[in-house]
């Protein structure tokens, strides 16, 4: 049973609307009622014959068909649940995690790794600042989702969290541009151990790493999220049953102790999946304070919380409609620990077209007032 490490400083805002929540899984079962009554049962029998120990099998036939009709319930209630969790048009969203300098981490990933400043929102009354940064819009790609917390500088980012996967066509020109940015190049580039596909691994200025893997183009350069594991089957399991999402393929690396699987909604040359592995007999490890979650759109914030507790997981916020708007969510925990946002999926889309709508009529007004003015001028 993997021991989930709790975040060790209150100060610090988790998330930008949620606070992450410690669970732990108990297996209880209330002790058996039916042996209560034995101790009498000889003397009982000895007055009444046979008809005190025919109602003691009566009794006992009715607890066990209870307890029989009450696990078909559950098997019937989690059939259904799967059923359409299948069914249900989920993509994965964004992942969110906090730095220490914005702008610093912004110029880090527009100059170096070739991504979009999409957005940039700063909540004064929350004292915290998000920025949205990524390789195309919001509602058809898997972005990243910065968060910086006024006055916090740096972050403890754990041993839980792996890194990011970048699917770029030319890893070592890439590397050397890191290199002429200042950035930190932790493995060079060349074939991955056992394979032939070129990698790099890279840091950001806050510590987080990106795996740089040469590819040809690709319409989700943003290609991975690593995280580790205590139980690969047992994750593997909640992933496919409360997100279903399918098992893509699955690595053992004797030499090296280590498994990975890869899951998701889709290949991963076009979709961005979870990487998740597992270190031979390490059950546990320190999630620090830096990565918060990733949000996984849905149909149905209502059956989706239904099935994260049917699976498994823990729901740490019940689903419903945010503060002051319509958008739909609900938060959770998988058995290790990590955390997940679900958005209604609708209403989102909705708020990404609004808020680009927004930006262009803007970016219209701003011209026809310039041209206005300098046909004045």
């Amino acid at each position: 049973m993997a021991r989930i490490i709790p975040m060790v400083s209150s100060s610090i805002r988790p998330s930008p609307s949620l606070t992450c929540s410690l669970f732990m899984f108990c297996n209880t079962c209330a002790p058996s009622r039916r042996f209560a009554y034995l101790a009498t049962a000889a003397p009982q029998s000895h007055f009444f014959g046979l008809k005190a120990s025919s109602k003691i099998r009566r009794g006992e036939g009715r607890t066990i068909a209870t307890g029989n009709m009450a696990q078909a319930s559950t098997a019937a209630t989690q059939e259904s649940l799967f059923d359409w969790v299948k069914k249900d048009k989920r993509r994965m969203l964004h992942v969110v995690y906090r730095v220490g300098d914005l702008d610093r981490t912004i110029k880090f990933y527009t100059e170096c790794i070739g991504m979009k400043l999409l957005r940039k929102r700063d909540i004064p009354e929350e004292r915290y600042t998000n920025a949205f940064l990524g390789y195309g819009p919001e509602d058809s790609h898997f972005v990243i989702e910065l968060t910086y917390n006024y006055g916090i500088d740096s972050y403890d980012i754990g041993a839980g969290f792996g890194h990011f996967g970048i699917a770029v066509e030319d890893v070592a020109k890439t590397v050397e541009l890191i290199k002429a940015k200042g950035g930190k190049v932790n493995r060079e580039p060349g074939p991955v151990k056992g394979g032939s596909t070129v990698i790099a691994f890279v840091e950001d200025p806050d510590g987080y790493k990106f795996e740089l893997l040469e590819r040809g183009p690709t319409p989700e350069p943003l290609c991975q999220v690593m995280l580790r594991v205590g139980d690969l089957d047992r994750s593997i399991s909640f992933y496919e049953k409360a997100f279903g999402m399918d098992l893509l393929c699955k690595r053992d690396n004797p030499e090296y102790k280590y498994t990975t699987a890869m899951i998701g909604y889709g290949s991963e040359d076009k979709n961005c999946v979870l990487e998740l592995t597992y270190n031979y007999g390490i059950t546990e490890y320190d999630k620090g304070n830096a990565y918060a979650q990733i949000a996984i759109g849905t149909n149905d914030v209502y059956r989706t919380a239904e099935a994260v507790k049917n699976f498994g997981g823990k729901v740490t916020r019940e689903p419903g409609p945010l503060p002051g708007i319509n958008t739909k969510i609900t938060a959770c925990l998988d058995p290790d620990g990590w955390k997940t946002v679900n958005p209604l999926c609708f209403c989102l889309t909705t708020i990404f077209a609004i808020e680009r709508v927004m930006l262009e009529q803007t970016e219209i007004m701003l011209n026809d007032f310039i041209c206005y003015s300098l046909s004045k001028s």
